[in-house]
């Protein structure tokens, strides 16, 4: 709707409604209480939408609003019910989409998409500087001289803003159809916590609009660490010895972190959902239907027989208790990180911050695909870890031990995420900017789990 501002495109909204419910004897008029559902929704505000209550026309049947569509000249109209598309009477040079998840409603002449993304990229394309620019001024950046796309990121749209004084990151999040999760009221309320518990060297918390699902955050300048040496491990351990220092448990504001473990049975359901979402994937794609049977399968079962065993009962099929979790960015690691121009390290991306076991995250930083650390820098970060946590936890390195290969396990599923159709759109949908050819993404994908895969044989030998 605010592209369609920007760009001086008309929007119209035709309903088919009966005034009154059919067994409604206190007479509610449903065509009032639609109005006022869209003006809470801001389809009325005029900072967002060119809509006037003058542009909504209620039809009390479907013939009645298909003639609507046809007066009004509509060049492309989006409904839910394929019924009305089906009308003998529907204007035949009308653009036919049907915002639908069901796959039998593919039919000729019609496009359907379970997504508004994908819609607004059918329509008008990619955001435009005008469209950009008006993101930024509704975030609270006014007046923007330029907004330009940051390359690179993984989940979200990232752009640089620049105001005649100051310099922003605005991020715009995915869209919640395609990941339910609150990325930005958790990056944004983590930041805050965070800052307020001492934590300097993360982006300061500007600005965030949950009508857009985009945040604004202060710009960082400096570039990425493309060399890991033993200092920046340690400027890692030490962000998160300052994590564990907070003492803040029973903060309301702070939830679990997404996809959180705090049990080994936990870890063990989050591996079988993972792996069931790509078996079914897989009945198509025989590359890597080959590596689940063949490769994957076995390996779960060798070690979910080898090192469960050895998890800790105080918190095997029952959550740790909360006095050893800690706050974590989970997505955690020099991937994240940006040196600045004082040559310090300032960490990024806490859209799955929250409350944790600490062995996540020291197995996920150990295995995450995206460093690629030496050998002596993952035994260096493990060791580190262990000395920080052991006189406050007694288990975690026996936890530790049995979660490290279920971790890695975890992560080659990550890995492939990109074969599931979901994941796959998501991730495109932050690339916007970039070309992405998917089938040769699958492949790369394939291979750096095959790649993990050999290095977690290596490790369980």
């Amino acid at each position: 709707l605010i592209k369609c501002k920007t760009r001086n495109i008309p929007i119209y909204i035709v309903s088919h409604k009966t005034k009154y419910g059919h067994f409604d004897e206190k007479k509610i008029s449903l065509r009032e209480e639609a109005l006022k559902w869209m003006d809470k929704k801001n389809l009325f505000n005029r900072e967002y939408t060119s809509i006037n209550k003058e542009d909504v026309f209620f039809a009390s049947s479907r013939e009645e609003k298909v003639e609507k569509i046809n007066e009004l000249g509509c060049t492309h109209f989006i409904d839910d019910l394929i019924e009305v598309f089906e009308e003998p009477k529907f204007p035949k040079d009308v653009n036919k989409i049907l915002f639908s998840s069901n796959k039998e409603d593919q039919k000729i002449g019609l496009k359907v998409f379970d997504n508004w993304t994908d819609i607004n990229e059918f329509i008008l394309d990619g955001y435009s500087n005008k469209d950009l620019i008006s993101f930024a001024n509704l975030l609270g950046a006014r007046n923007p001289k330029s907004v330009t796309p940051v390359e690179g990121r993984g989940n979200s749209q990232v752009y640089k803003v620049r105001t005649s004084n100051k310099k922003y990151s605005m991020k715009l999040y995915p869209d919640t159809s395609l990941d339910s999760r609150p990325r930005l009221e958790t990056e944004f309320r983590a930041l805050e916590f965070l800052q307020s518990n001492g934590i300097k060297n993360i982006p300061k918390p500007e600005a965030r609009n949950s009508t857009l699902n985009s945040g604004l955050y202060s710009w960082i300048d400096g570039s990425k660490i493309s060399t890991i040496s033993l200092n920046e491990i340690l400027e890692c351990v030490s962000f998160v010895k300052k994590l564990k220092d907070i003492k803040t448990l029973d903060s309301h504001d702070l939830n679990y972190a997404s996809e959180a473990c705090l049990s080994g049975k936990t870890l063990i359901n989050q591996i079988n959902m993972r792996f069931e979402k790509l078996d079914i994937v897989s009945k198509s794609e025989p590359t890597l239907e080959e590596f689940l049977n063949k490769f994957f399968s076995p390996l779960l079962d060798q070690i979910k027989k080898e090192f469960l065993p050895l998890w800790p009962l105080n918190s095997l099929d029952k959550d740790l208790e909360k006095k050893y979790l800690i706050p974590s960015p989970s997505d955690f690691g020099i991937h994240n990180t940006i040196r600045d121009q004082e040559n310090n390290i300032i960490f990024i991306d806490f859209d799955y911050f929250g409350w944790d076991d600490p062995v996540k995250l020291a197995s996920d930083f150990y295995w995450h695909p995206a460093m690629n650390l030496k050998i002596e820098h993952r035994e260096f970060w493990l060791s580190s870890l262990k000395d920080m946590f052991k006189d406050t936890d007694l288990f975690f390195e026996d936890r530790l031990n049995a979660a490290m290969p279920l971790y890695a396990l975890r992560w080659i599923l990550i890995i492939l995420n990109e074969f599931i159709l979901k994941d796959q759109k998501r991730r495109q949908h932050a690339k916007s900017t970039q070309e992405y050819n998917w089938e040769q993404i699958k492949h790369f994908q394939l291979n750096k789990a095959i790649d993990l895969t050999s290095s977690l044989k290596k490790y369980i030998t």
